[in-house]
């Protein structure tokens, strides 16, 4: 449903789908733009005279705003009251997610043990066990679908030397959740993850040396990285058991949309749209991380980054895509809230953009909790009144001091 609004009655958490002119007259990057401060206000005021709003895609905070407008257009519906977040649907979610936290902690385990042992056969020169791989990603593909969050939450366990491995459970992760919200099937959505796991094993061909040099590559050093997807694939098609786009996506996932990737120099249409995913997940978890020649950027930064990179290196039209995966808050990043308190995004609802599920780790004083606390500011207590809860902005990392991956880790004992 759309409503025509005067850019004088833009409120936050309203999601401008429409406007009454290009969107190449503005400033933002994507076209449907989720309000979430003065800043895209001012814009919209300053370059139009009003503007669409989806109230499917809005925050319900401002459901209420939206019905006493009078300028609702003839296609419009009424809006239905049900669609108020009440207390048992916030409390329902963050229940789902905590049990499902308990299952992705275990499955957690036994992926990155896999990962670990297919690491070494392919450094010994022995085969992978694919069957293992298949089991453990429909069991990861079934856990995104029962709680979408929990299983990325554990993505943030990262650790710079042993990058390569988690690495590769990440990608798995990441590429499923990414598929699900494309609306891929589950036998697309295991093809997928199974890509993703598998998509750097070439790497253990590649001399350490080169592999973990904390500097810049030289040219040949480059050269010789640059043939790990090939190693991959050749090792991986010998055994004859994986379908045709997991050989592709471990060949190709280093090809860019300009042809200048490797190893085929491939381009535009020539990619294949499950490995067009895989490649935008790689790069998005490779910066995000510690790697032994550069430290990890925040979430928000990185989607920000992998937009103003689509001219060259992938389709903009899935890079919006990843963006609206991800959320306006990204899991993992750290939030700051109105009183002062800071927190790590742990899920994001769909029906709540503006409104994730919260680690708190720091209480308004800077000081921090005895034991992290779980808050879902979806709630209705965190809307109102003097505990009103709401995130303010983004942190950068040399906002806080504390360890995600710590806490992430610690948080997640079973």
């Amino acid at each position: 449903m759309k409503v025509k609004v005067d850019v004088s009655q833009l409120k936050k958490g309203m999601y401008v789908s429409e406007l009454d002119r290009s969107w190449t007259e503005t400033s933002f990057l994507l076209q449907g733009v989720l309000i979430v401060g003065e800043e895209e206000i001012a814009e919209f005021q300053k370059t139009c005279e009003y503007v669409f709003i989806d109230a499917d895609k809005s925050d319900e905070t401002i459901y209420a705003h939206l019905r006493s407008l009078t300028t609702l257009t003839q296609e419009s519906e009424p809006i239905k009251s049900s669609a108020v977040h009440d207390s048992e649907q916030a409390e329902l979610e963050q229940h789902t997610f905590q049990k499902e936290l308990k299952v992705a902690r275990k499955l957690h385990t036994r992926t990155r043990t896999f990962i670990d042992h297919a690491l070494e056969d392919v450094r010994l020169g022995q085969a992978v066990n694919t069957d293992a791989a298949k089991e453990l990603v429909t069991e990861v593909a079934n856990s995104i679908t029962r709680s979408p969050h929990a299983f990325l939450w554990l993505t943030n366990m990262k650790e710079r030397d042993e990058y390569t491995s988690i690495h590769c459970m990440n990608v798995c992760v990441m590429s499923v959740s990414f598929g699900r919200t494309l609306g891929m099937e589950k036998a697309e959505l295991e093809i997928l993850g199974l890509g993703g796991l598998l998509h750097d094993l070439g790497k253990m061909r590649v001399p350490l040396e080169i592999l973990n040099k904390p500097s810049k590559l030289t040219f040949e050093e480059f050269e010789v990285m640059k043939t790990h997807p090939m190693e991959g694939y050749n090792m991986l098609k010998e055994q004859g058991d994986l379908p045709a786009e997991v050989l592709d996506i471990v060949k190709h996932h280093h090809e860019r949309r300009n042809g200048k990737g490797y190893p085929s120099q491939l381009d535009g249409d020539q990619i294949n749209n499950m490995t067009r995913i895989v490649a935008i997940v790689d790069v998005y978890d490779a910066i995000t991380s510690d790697r032994c020649y550069h430290d990890a950027i925040s979430p928000y930064d990185a989607l920000k980054n992998m937009y103003e990179w689509v001219k060259e290196d992938f389709d903009k039209d899935m890079i919006e895509k990843f963006i609206k995966c991800l959320g306006i808050y990204p899991i993992g990043c750290v939030v700051e809230l109105n009183l002062g308190h800071v927190g790590i995004v742990v899920s994001a609802s769909e029906k709540s953009k503006l409104r994730p599920i919260v680690m708190l780790v720091l209480n308004s004083k800077r000081e921090h909790f005895p034991k992290p606390k779980l808050i879902n500011l979806a709630h209705p207590k965190w809307r109102t009144g003097a505990q009103k809860l709401e995130v303010r902005r983004i942190l950068s990392k040399n906002d806080y001091e504390f360890s995600i991956k710590d806490i992430v880790e610690n948080e997640s004992i079973i």
